[in-house]
């Protein structure tokens, strides 16, 4: 037998051993770190990818959606949303990542009781959808399947995966020659399947990481406790046997060396990539719904995960009476935050000094909606709503790069109040409203705009105010509610708790005296106050 025959054989087989060593290797030290994750409240990765894309699906999709019911930018930017993604993203997936953000944004629900359920009280159950979930990772964000342009397959190209194979061969008769041929084609196979991946490789890594999620589903699908699945596996059988192999040597390590070496001499990357891609055409919804089965998968693991990071929290009730009603509702992002009880009838007129509560309160009210609405949580010990749009105008800012004042920013984030044609119930939130103006001016147009929003149809306003004169203007329309201080022996203290009425108290002098401002700045105040 011709050496190079050997030595051909002997790098196949190097190529073998290396990836199902390091495969078992690699499976054994990923299920030892995934057994503690659950009892450290830890994801598996520690560290942000600089390449992550959590809003892609979101974005690629919100043109499929009625642009009211998702949650807008100045919403989200207001509550703080990307610091509460990133509490909650215990993904083991990509996709699973970019499935909770839009989630977020109202595109989807995580309630799934039962599937949280089991992620809570059966540990086998839990760690084996946590390894298959983890072998899908977050290596490639990938473009969605219902995305991918079909590429036309060139026949010359599938042939050369075959031309090592047959020169060699050849040796047996012509050794001289076939040698020669088969060196050719090897050089000429790895130099056409690195031109070719820089045309088509975002598709490719998508068609590879589509085929581990398909596999991952069928392999999750098949456990007793898992949610079912309506696909036919069948269709996908290439995909499903090649999806392990390619996947791990699409790997960056460097023990994959040999076999990333091999796919290149017999371009297997474009013919797997041909051989499935059909099938992907034909069974797209089929594909879809694997995505959606992996990714809500991933997030009710992430939801379940999160719960237990929480010192409180409960399952909302919904209700169809125009109520809010809560006790022992906090922030989810301030750890040890004091807790309001409160049932909200009637719009709201918030009034107190700095730093006394208003505005995170206001921000747990409405953040709490949107988790009750979208992973089915609240951090409260009880709570009922009636499910709708959540809008605020909270923290406005002067846009330099559009030159819009602070004023000019309030506005507009007002005004787009009035814009929401929507027949669901809307749940509107408005800090220190128009502060950007002078008093006599902000009193009136407050009192104008408040006025307006209360007699829109379905509309639930919660307000704030430092000028106590809008109590009095919108009493008959706005319930007051405060927030207070008090100061004893040179010391400002917060209770942050919700009290009726209209604030009784103006501390912002005494604060100038109690933080030694000179003496001279105090006392013309306090006598021009008087």
């Amino acid at each position: 037998m011709p050496t190079l025959l050997w030595f051909f054989i002997a790098f196949v087989v190097a190529a073998i051993l290396i990836t199902l060593a390091s495969k078992i290797i690699g499976n054994k030290k990923l299920k030892h770190n995934i057994q503690s994750l659950w009892d450290r409240r830890k994801p598996l990765e520690n560290f942000i990818r600089p390449y992550h894309r959590y809003s892609y699906q979101y974005d690629s999709f919100k043109h499929q959606y009625d642009s009211h019911i998702l949650l807008d930018d100045k919403t989200w930017s207001d509550l703080n949303m990307d610091a509460v993604f990133g509490k909650m993203n215990f993904n083991f997936t990509a996709i699973g990542e970019m499935r909770l953000y839009a989630t977020l944004r109202r595109m989807f629900e995580v309630k799934d009781s039962k599937l949280i359920r089991h992620f809570k009280t059966d540990v086998s159950f839990r760690q084996q959808v946590s390894f298959h979930l983890a072998q899908i990772g977050k290596a490639i964000y990938p473009m969605f399947p219902n995305q991918l342009l079909y590429v036309k397959r060139n026949n010359f190209f599938m042939l050369c995966t075959y031309l090592p194979l047959i020169f060699l061969i050849a040796t047996f008769f012509a050794p001289s020659i076939g040698i020669i041929l088969t060196i050719f084609s090897l050089i000429f196979n790895m130099i056409l399947s690195g031109s070719l991946k820089k045309t088509f490789d975002q598709d490719l890594n998508s068609m590879f990481y589509t085929s581990t999620v398909i596999k991952k589903a069928y392999d999750i699908h098949n456990l007793e406790q898992a949610p079912k699945l309506n696909v036919n596996f069948n269709h996908f059988k290439t995909a499903r046997k090649f999806s392990g192999l390619l996947g791990r040597i699409n790997s960056n390590d460097e023990a994959f060396v040999i076999a990333m070496l091999f796919k290149l001499m017999f371009m297997l990357d474009y013919q797997i990539f041909h051989l499935i891609q059909k099938s992907f055409k034909t069974y797209d919804e089929e594909v879809m719904a694997c995505y959606e089965y992996i990714s809500s998968i991933d997030n009710h693991y992430s939801v379940a995960l999160w719960r237990e990071t929480l010192n409180n929290y409960t399952v909302p009730e919904r209700t169809q009476a125009d109520v809010l009603d809560f006790d022992e509702l906090t922030h989810p992002l301030i750890s040890e935050a004091i807790s309001n009880d409160l049932k909200i009838k009637h719009p709201i007129l918030l009034t107190g000094s700095n730093a006394s509560g208003k505005s995170t309160f206001m921000k747990a009210v409405a953040l709490n909606l949107v988790l009750a609405q979208t992973v089915d949580t609240v951090t409260a010990s009880r709570f009922t709503y009636k499910p709708g749009l959540v809008y605020t105008s909270m923290v406005n800012q002067d846009d330099i790069l559009s030159g819009d004042s602070y004023f000019m920013t309030e506005i507009k984030s007002i005004r787009r109040l009035f814009e929401l044609h929507s027949q669901s119930k809307v749940y509107c939130f408005i800090d220190e409203i128009f502060k950007g103006t002078n008093t006599t001016e902000r009193i009136a147009a407050s009192e104008s705009v408040l006025s307006y929003l209360d007699q829109l149809s379905g509309y639930h306003v919660i307000a704030a105010t430092h000028d106590i004169e809008l109590s009095s203007l919108l009493e008959k329309k706005y319930e007051n509610f405060h927030f207070n201080e008090s100061i004893a022996d040179d010391n400002i203290v917060f209770d942050y708790k919700i009290k009726a009425g209209k604030a009784n108290t103006r501390n912002a002098i005494e604060l100038l005296r109690i933080m030694d401002f000179p003496q001279q700045i105090y006392n013309r105040a306090k006598s021009k106050v008087d």
